[in-house]
């Protein structure tokens, strides 16, 4: 059997998920383990490791999300109650609110044992708000109504919202070797000198963009990338993190570090960053997966791409169940795991395209496979003309990251050099802003459709799995003929 552990994994996220629907009835957990030992006697018989895999990551699966599931009913249990609570500061969300990482919640003088987070609400001004200070506060809790914010609040892992105001609220010290509180003021750094006077204003918005994600650029500029599908270059992914390490593994090359040294640096470096852009969901993933591509090199192993993002997955859900909520979360692992799946068949279609145009078609389409529903679902459109917006622009974006981190390394050292850079991302910029012209006057270029209900979500991954199923089916009997 191949890939072993993402089988094993497959079995957790099972798991998790039922336990996050349905709740954690014993029944559920002996009817889904006897499914599971009936596959696997008849699929693999004589084969008992793989049963005891199963087994054991489905009811670690369950066991994780069924703690988070208590945790989250623990708070929402005391919606509307006036509560002390102790904690320190996450990212700040708005000017009006941040995340507040508790420590402790009291209920009435007693520690109620919740560990998690909540959005709070300061009411007034209490002054700029830095990560990783310490906070004590009193409020009153409560539950959002609209429905759309209440699961935008969840991915973040709010279960509840801490309505106080400025003289219930006392703030201490930054917490002392707080990692968030450096890479924040590393991320500060950055922005202040992509806001500098060498940069012109409507530059430097798409420069911090590229580098720190979708927050450092305004609503208008985010429409636009959205309307012609590719949005995700404001949100920190793969791309980015690959740029960032050939970048990093350039210059620990040419200072002499290979093997291990080069690897441990690589790793700690990647944390660093994915902390600076605020540990979205994509770049923790990506920086995962990256750290085990890196891994691979180092032990001269054979890396496989599914098996990493599963590993990515299965890490970010154990730490943070409610990770699973987030929109980030699930655009950026549906879309890896559609080019896992579908980007060696797309290839192998489109290869009379030439080898470079044939991947960037391919790699498109893969990545849209999955995650089609999950557009529709959300933002209730998708954008055909993405395909060709992507194939032109993702080059384009990767060429400005490139050259913004060239910027930085330069325009602290004084070196004149940085005013042609400054040149050429101004050229490249508005060569993207004219391809979202074009592409966004295309008729038919992006459709708006009704929100999808359960049954489209169904059908249509019934229907990728059963494709997938019949590609690999017919890819082995070709190379066994051969």
């Amino acid at each position: 059997m191949k890939r072993k552990l993402v089988f094993a994994l497959v079995c957790y996220f099972v798991g998790g998920v039922l336990c996050l629907v349905w709740g954690v009835g014993l029944w559920v957990l002996l009817f889904l383990a006897v499914m599971a030992i009936g596959l696997l006697f008849v699929f693999l018989p004589r084969r008992g490791i793989y049963l005891l895999a199963a087994l054991v990551f489905f009811c670690v699966g369950v066991t994780g999300f069924a703690l988070y599931r208590i945790q989250a009913e623990t708070v929402q249990s005391h919606a509307g109650r006036w509560v002390t609570v102790k904690g320190w500061v996450e990212p700040v969300i708005r000017e009006d609110c941040f995340l507040l990482d508790v420590e402790g919640l009291l209920v009435d003088g007693e520690d109620i044992g919740y560990r998690g987070k909540l959005m709070m609400y300061p009411g007034g001004d209490v002054g700029k708000v830095t990560i990783g200070t310490v906070v004590e506060a009193d409020g009153q809790l409560k539950i959002p109504s609209d429905q759309g914010y209440k699961k935008y609040c969840r991915g973040l892992g709010a279960e509840a919202l801490l309505n106080s105001t400025p003289y219930h609220i006392e703030f201490g010290s930054v917490k002392p070797f707080s990692v968030k509180y450096y890479s924040s003021r590393a991320a500060g750094w950055v922005k202040a000198k992509l806001e500098g006077a060498a940069v012109p204003p409507e530059q430097g918005e798409i420069m911090k963009g590229l580098l720190l994600g979708g927050r450092e650029v305004g609503a208008e500029t985010r429409e636009r990338f959205s309307a012609v599908g590719i949005s995700h270059l404001l949100a920190v992914s793969g791309l980015h993190v690959g740029i960032i390490c050939a970048v990093l593994l350039w210059v620990l090359k040419r200072i002499g570090l290979f093997g291990w040294e080069r690897f441990i640096l690589l790793c700690a470096l990647l944390t660093f960053f994915s902390f600076m852009v605020g540990l979205t969901p994509s770049v923790v993933r990506a920086s995962i997966m990256m750290g085990v591509v890196m891994l691979a090199v180092a032990t001269n192993r054979k890396q496989d791409m599914l098996t990493s993002l599963f590993l990515a997955a299965f890490l970010l859900t154990s730490i943070k169940p409610y990770i699973i909520y987030s929109i980030s979360f699930q655009l950026s692992f549906m879309a890896c795991l559609g080019i896992a799946l579908f980007y060696p068949t797309f290839e192998q279609l489109l290869s009379l395209m030439g080898r470079h145009l044939s991947a960037a078609v391919s790699i498109t389409l893969a990545s849209q496979m999955l995650v089609l529903p999950l557009l529709v679902h959300y933002f209730g459109s998708f954008a055909p003309v993405s395909v060709l917006a992507n194939i032109l622009a993702v080059p384009l974006a990767g060429l400005v990251l490139w050259l913004t981190v060239a910027f930085l390394l330069l325009y602290p050292l004084r070196i004149p050099l940085y005013y042609t850079i400054i040149w050429i991302n101004g050229i490249i910029i508005k060569t993207i802003n004219y391809i979202i012209d074009i592409a966004g006057m295309i008729p038919y270029g992006s459709f708006s459709v009704e929100s999808a209900g359960p049954g489209f979500f169904i059908v249509y991954y019934t229907a990728a799995a059963a494709v997938w199923l019949l590609l690999s089916w017919n890819g082995s009997e070709r190379r066994m003929v051969i």
